[in-house]
């Protein structure tokens, strides 16, 4: 991971969506992600990325020889990098659909290109395919398709705080990790909701809820965003919290790389 950091760095910008687009099968969901974030980093334009998918022959445009009127707008729309990736999942099981030019606000005329949306438009007997293709590849929440990064939630999921085994020393140990202002509310809001539900979730999960004590501490010092520096069992507290909630379907996927800073502290990579 740490050597797929640094050579992205230097894959020119039709490698890089080369990579993205057509050999996610070659990539981690971790590394699938930090290839999206580099393609945001680069402010990639939409035109290049238009001749891009023009020169790849994606195909989306088999509508024009099509009745028009046979096409079904889904509800949800795309980022910019995750269309690309709906692209590539729709074409792979030749389903015949294509995309609208990005909306952008009417009131902010010079929208940048990562916050406009793109929609597509299915044809009648692919619809059904087609959604089951993307729910098992994307979550969906606020109208919007988001790209199910499993890497993370999954090994959250599997994390077994039984087999941890720290000192006190260790425990102890202050590291610094900068949330940021939304990831903090979200560990609030789960905190807070794991405090009025602790019975419930410990007679569900049949076990007791192992950093409980720690709970309303944590929830006072990550309040003060000046606050970077935690000890491994503040850490561990959060995780837990995120742990007993993240597999519910509203659960936010925009936790992702907190989450995966946490496990970083415990899991080798």
């Amino acid at each position: 991971m740490e050597d797929l950091k640094t050579s992205v760095k230097t894959f020119s910008n039709d490698y890089l969506l080369e990579q993205f687009i057509d050999c996610q099968e070659e990539y981690t969901p971790d590394a699938l992600r930090l290839l999206k974030c580099e393609i945001d980093n680069r402010k990639i334009s939409q035109e290049e990325i238009d001749a891009y998918l023009k020169r790849k022959d994606v195909g989306v445009d088999e509508s024009k020889s099509l009745d028009i009127g046979d096409f079904v707008q889904f509800d949800h729309s795309f980022s910019r990098t995750d269309i690309l990736l709906a692209i590539s999942v729709l074409r792979d099981s030749k389903v015949v659909f294509y995309v609208d030019n990005p909306t952008s606000s009417e009131t902010i005329p010079l929208e940048s290109e990562a916050i406009k949306r793109h929609t597509i438009h299915v044809q009648k007997d692919y619809v059904a395919k087609a959604h089951e293709l993307l729910d098992e590849h994307f979550v969906k929440q606020d109208g919007i398709y988001s790209f199910r990064y499993a890497g993370a939630f999954d090994r959250l999921k599997s994390f077994s705080f039984y087999d941890l085994h720290l000192t006190e020393l260790e425990a102890a140990e202050s590291i610094e990790c900068d949330f940021e202002p939304d990831e903090r509310k979200i560990i609030i809001a789960y905190g807070k909701r794991l405090l009025d539900e602790v019975d419930t979730v410990e007679e569900k999960q049949d076990r007791v809820v192992f950093y409980y004590d720690s709970i309303e501490p944590l929830l006072e010092y990550i309040s003060d965003e000046s606050n970077t520096a935690f000890c491994r069992s503040d850490l561990l507290t959060i995780m837990e919290i995120l742990q007993i909630y993240c597999t519910e379907s509203d659960f936010p996927q925009s936790m992702n790389d907190a989450v995966a800073t946490l496990l970083s502290f415990f899991l080798d990579s």
